[in-house]
């Protein structure tokens, strides 16, 4: 656990850093760079008014690009109406169901959340790391001093259960 963004020179030294690639990433969903810088801009300023109760979990950069990404999610939706279909590439962000409806991002976030509330805390963190904060397996063996093996097997003991639980989920299918 780490407070990356304590001081204005780490926080100017990040920003620097990853302020292209991460207006990079946002564009290749949103191919606009003035709507990504604008989304990446905020990202940095939600961060540095929340710098004091920020603790970083996982590496910095994991960090960023999940903290952006929900900052492009929660764009999108506020101006879902102002953006063409043709400006988001849908393949990358929606998750559609069996009948092509578009399912919101943060309804699968608490249903997948839901499910996990059942099984083991070191399994949980394992997948939220994996798949929410985007670390690989080396990074959440290293994390967490755990096998490489250990980490594989427990992802997918989780999905199987995600599998199973989520079939019937009434969000997901009519």
């Amino acid at each position: 656990m780490t407070k990356p963004f304590e001081n204005i020179k780490d926080f100017e030294t990040t920003y620097r850093e990853y302020y292209n690639p991460l207006v990079n990433f946002v564009n290749k969903y949103i191919n606009n760079f003035e709507n990504s810088k604008e989304v990446v801009q905020f990202t940095f300023v939600k961060i540095w008014e929340n710098k004091d109760k920020i603790e970083v979990h996982s590496s910095p950069k994991s960090y960023l690009f999940q903290v952006t990404k929900n900052s492009m999610i929660d764009y999108i939706r506020k101006n879902k109406n102002h953006l063409s279909n043709t400006d988001l590439d849908t393949n990358d962000l929606n998750i559609l169901d069996d009948n092509g409806k578009q399912l919101d991002p943060y309804i699968v976030r608490q249903a997948v959340e839901n499910c996990l509330k059942d099984k083991k805390e070191k399994s949980r963190e394992i997948f939220i790391l994996n798949k929410f904060e985007g670390l690989t397996y080396e990074e959440i063996a290293d994390y967490l001093r755990i096998s490489k093996r250990s980490v594989e097997d427990n992802i997918s003991k989780i999905l199987i259960h995600l599998k199973k639980e989520l079939r019937n989920h009434p969000d997901f299918f009519d």
